[in-house]
């Protein structure tokens, strides 16, 4: 029992020693193989995890971008809505309003169609008829060879606004072409053509600063624009306005070469003057050169070298024996 006893315990400590080494050989041998398959696993949760820290990043920059982006949209409704409830009251309520902002629109259509202010036409001018009454056209636009054109735009819009909320409403629609032509009649009655230091050509401009308020107009009462244009009256939007325009900067630019080809003409033909007499001048200075030359050439003789000469007899002097500190050069 006591044999069995020592090779019981023997074998507990062979068996203890043999598992530890196959579980410590195992082990490594499990190491080494969990490191060839995990390493380029972690390697790539690593590259994963920076691609989703990265989207990550990104959405939130985008999130803030389409934020701000979304309070920009925001404010810019906010600000459309109250220019155009601003507009809208303009042309419904207040008529100095109105004006103003037919005038900034009419004041735009000029400057875009190459016309200069205090050149080729002016603003709010005060002007007086033969009566001694005075009156201020919203704007003249000058011509050449001393024209101008009178542009008004004070036709009332409000009953076209209310038109055109409601298309039905044929009173509005009337009452819309009445104002178009109680403006015409106004402007008749005014006759700008007889302002002192205006000189308009044949007819007006009535500007209308909205395109289908006068479309509207015309569409309705089709004799409306030849009952103008018998007024000398020209009734314009803002399209046939800037045809208009930018023919009058076509002619102010054709006139403007025609004076430069004239002032060319001029100093061209002032610049051949001065050549003329600038070659006067040459032979004159030749002549007088021509004289001193002679002059220089009768002194030289009487110096040097004609008979009895100056310099001849100052050497005869010196044969004389006359003492001297210096000689003649040759």
């Amino acid at each position: 029992m006591q044999f069995v006893d020592q090779m019981k315990s023997q074998m507990n400590s062979d068996f203890k020693t043999l598992a530890t080494d196959i579980l410590k050989t195992d082990r490594d041998k499990l190491k080494t193989e969990n490191s060839e398959l995990l390493t380029p696993l972690q390697g790539q949760l690593a590259s994963f995890r920076e691609r989703i820290e990265a989207i990550t990043t990104e959405q939130v920059k985008e999130r803030a971008t389409l934020s701000e982006q979304i309070k920009h949209l925001q404010r810019a409704s906010i600000e459309t809505q109250t220019s155009t409830q601003n507009l809208t009251n303009a042309l419904t309520h207040d008529n100095k309003r109105q004006g103003d902002w037919g005038e900034m629109v009419l004041s735009s259509i000029l400057s875009s169609c190459g016309l200069r202010e205090g050149y080729e036409f002016e603003t709010q001018g005060q002007y007086k008829n033969e009566h001694g009454e005075s009156f201020r056209p919203d704007v003249i636009v000058h011509l050449p060879q001393d024209k101008d054109i009178v542009i008004d735009s004070k036709v009332s819009l409000k009953d076209y606004v209310e038109y055109i909320a409601d298309q039905s409403n044929e009173t509005a629609l009337k009452k819309h072409i009445k104002s178009i032509e109680t403006q015409i009649k106004n402007i008749s009655i005014k006759e700008y053509e007889n302002l002192e230091g205006v000189k308009t050509l044949d007819f007006i401009f009535v500007f209308i600063p909205i395109e289908s308020a006068l479309w509207v107009a015309l569409e309705h009462k089709h004799s409306l624009f030849d009952d103008a244009l018998k007024k000398n009256i020209m009734l314009v939007s803002p399209s046939t306005l800037t045809m208009s325009l930018k023919t009058i900067n076509y002619i102010w630019q054709t006139e403007r070469q025609h004076k430069n080809a004239e002032e060319i003409a001029r100093q061209a033909g002032a610049m051949y003057d001065k050549l003329a007499r600038f070659v006067d001048e040459m032979d004159k200075v030749e002549k007088h050169l021509d004289k001193a030359k002679e002059a220089h050439s009768d002194a030289r003789k009487k110096l040097s070298t004609g008979p009895g000469n100056l310099i001849g007899r100052a050497e005869k002097l010196k044969t004389f024996g006359v003492q001297t500190k210096k000689e003649i050069s040759e």
